[in-house]
């Protein structure tokens, strides 16, 4: 069984060592953990050759974050359904700032109640080609999950 959760926003921590803790695909953007109640999400400003455009809208306080599958139309399942059902799980989502090495715990949070997703469109991987891509809503869980708002 893994740890329970002991890092609070702001703590880095080297990726692999993250996974070693609390379970979860060390690749994956979206990395629901088999060994813990948790879901650990990666927001890299990189993501952007890959259609990803994760942001903060800062009218409503909410953390869009774009669902995984880097190729095609996205569909709701894996990380994406992850995601969408985590409470009814009773998995926590965690946001970290960066995909691999070290990385930032930005705190947890959860999909919006009222409209969860909504679905944007933007380029494939290494393409042009445009494609649906569910983008989430996420707030803060708590006061102290705003660390990496921008």
């Amino acid at each position: 069984m893994s740890e329970a959760w002991d890092l609070v926003p702001g703590d880095t921590i080297v990726r692999i060592d993250l996974h070693r803790r609390y379970g979860g695909n060390k690749q994956s953007g979206i990395a629901p953990s088999a060994q813990s109640p948790n879901i650990m999400i990666f927001s890299d400003p990189g993501g952007n050759e890959h259609g990803y455009y994760d942001r903060w809208d800062n009218e409503t306080g909410v953390f869009l974050y774009s669902g995984e599958g880097q190729r095609g139309d996205q569909t709701m399942d894996k990380g994406n359904r992850a995601i969408l059902n985590h409470r009814r799980d009773g998995r926590a989502l965690r946001v970290f700032e960066g995909s691999g090495g070290r990385v930032r715990y930005a705190g947890e949070f959860e999909v919006a109640s009222t409209q969860p997703y909504v679905i944007q469109q933007s380029h494939e991987s290494g393409s042009a080609r445009m494609r649906k891509v569910f983008v989430f809503r996420l707030v803060p869980a708590d006061d102290l999950s705003t660390v990496f708002r921008h």
